[in-house]
């Protein structure tokens, strides 16, 4: 039996944990608090300092700009997808840990003892994956209304591409679920969504029914499974087929039993119209992943009137690692007045990332 789930007979504790899930605890069976192992060393020394420690617990306040944010929780889908690994899952991450949520009234939300129930009165705090979807589809509703000649594949570019892979203290996003290490696109995608950033992207990586279809056909769907899919018999695969979808993200995967060391390459082909601005001007930035070669041409991309579309490819170089190690990196377009820096993350990781 658990220790914070069992504990009922105390006025108060502090506890500390080092399994990462317990952060996103939604209750607990006394009052109390939840500490790191490295914190309660200071808790420690207090109480051997003092002839009477003592410690406050202040209910029904919110404290801000404490605490660092974002972060992902360990209980976070991540990728890459078991059945598209050519397209980097996820896309974004959202707020969805311990979220105040809309609560059925006569449904309890507490206990006290093993048979007091508690309500609270139509809201309780909830965390998972059912908690960031509607933050996302709130932004996607909203960037409709703002942007309605948008395509769907438009706007979710929009959210990728603006997207922050920094916290609020500017350093790299923590995975709650990897020990507080540097998060990877395979659990963050692109990075927090940001709404009013994806008002105003820039470029837009847009992708038509047609587009999906050939990504369907070159997985090796059959014209009836493709008919189930789209619900129109309008596509087929007589078009080009490929895996490289117009996507804002990149992902390389190799074979786990490739030989160590072996040099493999990746291209891809991408097309970005411009949203912002006539007469546009951008210039190509590279953060390539450690001991992988990434080169992008051309290295600027020039638009004289909005909705304009140009295209540039990028071929990745890079060594098999026995490791298994999740390498990363970004292509970030930054427009020449500074106003706009299209982001896209790159992986490169073997097939059994992730898992």
């Amino acid at each position: 039996m658990d220790v914070i789930d069992s504990v009922t007979n105390l006025a108060g504790a502090i506890f500390a944990s080092t399994d990462p899930s317990r952060f996103d605890l939604e209750s607990m069976s006394c009052p109390g608090v939840l500490i790191s192992t490295t914190e309660l060393d200071t808790v420690i020394d207090y109480i051997k300092s003092s002839d009477n420690p003592t410690a406050t617990i202040k209910f029904q306040q919110t404290v801000t700009g404490k605490e660092v944010a974002s972060s992902v929780a360990d209980y976070t889908s991540r990728g890459p997808s078991p059945n598209c690994p050519a397209v980097l899952k996820p896309d974004v991450m959202a707020p969805g840990s311990l979220v105040l949520a809309s609560w059925i009234p006569n449904g309890y939300t507490a206990t006290v003892g093993t048979n007091t129930l508690l309500s609270s009165e139509g809201f309780h705090l909830i965390s998972g994956t059912s908690m960031a979807c509607p933050h996302a589809s709130g932004v996607a509703a909203l960037l409709r209304g703002a942007h309605r000649e948008w395509s769907h594949a438009a706007i979710r570019s929009a959210m990728m591409t603006t997207a922050n892979e920094l916290d609020s203290s500017m350093m790299a996003i923590k995975d709650v679920g990897r020990n507080f290490t540097a998060a990877s696109p395979l659990a963050m995608g692109a990075g927090h969504v940001v709404p009013n950033k994806a008002m105003d992207p820039g470029l837009v990586y847009d992708a038509a029914p047609q587009d999906y279809v050939s990504l369907l056909c070159s997985m090796n769907f059959t014209r009836n499974q493709i008919m189930t899919i789209t619900r129109s018999n309008g596509y087929d695969c007589s078009e080009s087929s490929s895996l490289d979808l117009n996507y804002p993200s990149f992902v390389a995967f190799y074979d786990k039993n490739v030989t160590t060391g072996v040099m493999l390459t990746h291209r891809f082909r991408r097309v970005v119209t411009n949203v912002g601005g006539a007469g546009a001007r951008y210039e190509v930035k590279v953060v390539a992943p450690e001991g992988v070669k990434v080169t992008v041409w051309p290295k600027s991309l020039a638009f004289e009137k909005k909705n304009e579309q140009r295209d540039y490819n990028v071929e990745i170089v890079y060594p098999s690692d026995g490791k298994g190690r999740v390498l990363y990196g970004s292509i970030v377009w930054v427009e020449e007045s500074g106003k706009h820096a299209v982001r896209s993350p790159i992986v490169v990781a073997p097939t059994s990332a992730g898992k």
